[in-house]
């Protein structure tokens, strides 16, 4: 994946804070109410659907990279609904990625499906699926239906309103390395664990991401070639995960499918492929493991450590 710089912060480590909140609170829920509204349109398109849940992160890390600049029943506001946007785009996120796998690799079933008969079972899973996911869109409109009655775009604006006219003392550049050390610690904190269940490497994957978009807010910390090998750390490192993550979550559907009556003729397709997602989940997961190493994890620490003690940037 090819690491983007539009979401990096650029502002000037003496720049007061209350100004690069707001301007970094403004691109991210303008980016997200954006995302919501394409992923709302009636022709489906899966990759508005991924950005638009990637766009509710990195809002949240911004309104928790700032969440003591302005007032905090605003941002908690915020905070309640891009979860729950999150939320209501999930469920088709995860159809997008089982359906296109299953169109994209047809054959990969160790021949097990290489039978007319699996294939046939494939192709009605396939239409299936779809048809699923164009119905797991509802909750995606409703969310925006009860957001354009409730002003977002307005709210937006009053709270930015609040932020930018917030004072602190504090310098961009040393706020950003006093907001850094907790994320860094509780990143490391789920970093050293042994990750033995899906949960755990889930919620690893996820701090990767907070701290990864925190380095993206706070990138002033950070000289550039610097920002770069950790930012570059941080993504192969959800990269890695995501392979983990994204068989694990198409092993459990299929598994909750093959259960459903209406399912029983396409039980035992439904199983091969269960079994294939559970085997390529597997492999992901030793060689996450296998590139994870603790060498590897002190390598990263230092660096962000060293970074983080620096009196200027």
């Amino acid at each position: 994946m090819k690491r983007s710089t539009s979401w990096v912060v650029n502002d000037a480590g003496k720049t007061p804070v209350p100004r690069v909140a707001a301007r970094t609170l403004r691109k991210r829920l303008e980016a997200t109410w954006s995302e919501l509204s394409a992923a709302c349109r009636p022709r489906h398109d899966p990759e508005r659907v991924h950005r638009l849940r990637v766009a509710t992160r990195r809002a949240l890390a911004a309104l928790a990279a700032f969440r003591d600049i302005g007032p905090g029943k605003q941002r908690a506001w915020f905070e309640k609904w891009l979860r729950r946007i999150r939320r209501a785009a999930g469920d088709t996120r995860d159809l997008d990625v089982l359906t296109g796998r299953l169109q994209r690799e047809p054959a990969a079933d160790e021949g097990q499906t290489h039978s007319a008969q699996a294939a046939r079972a494939r192709q009605r899973l396939v239409e299936m699926l779809a048809n699923r996911r164009d119905v797991s869109r509802e909750p995606m409109r409703q969310v925006r239906e009860r957001l354009v009655a409730a002003d977002w775009p307005g709210r937006v604006e009053r709270f930015l309103e609040a932020v930018a006219a917030a004072t602190t003392r504090t310098s961009f550049a040393d706020y950003g390395r006093q907001r850094m050390r907790p994320l860094l610690e509780r990143f490391f904190d789920h970093a050293k664990r042994t990750s033995r269940t899906a949960s755990d490497i889930h919620r690893l994957r996820i701090e990767g991401k907070k701290l990864r978009y925190a380095i993206e807010i706070f990138a002033v910390v950070f000289p550039p070639t610097q920002r770069a090998a950790c930012s570059a750390a941080l993504e192969e490192l959800q990269n890695s995960l995501g392979e983990f993550t994204d068989h694990a979550a198409a092993s459990d559907r299929l598994r909750r499918l093959s259960k459903e009556k209406n399912m029983a003729p396409d039980r035992v397709a439904l199983v091969a492929l269960r079994k294939a997602e559970d085997i390529r989940a597997a492999e992901a997961r030793r060689a996450f493991a296998k590139w994870w190493k603790p060498s590897r994890r002190r390598q990263l620490r230092r660096r962000i450590e060293r970074t983080l003690q620096r009196k200027t940037a």
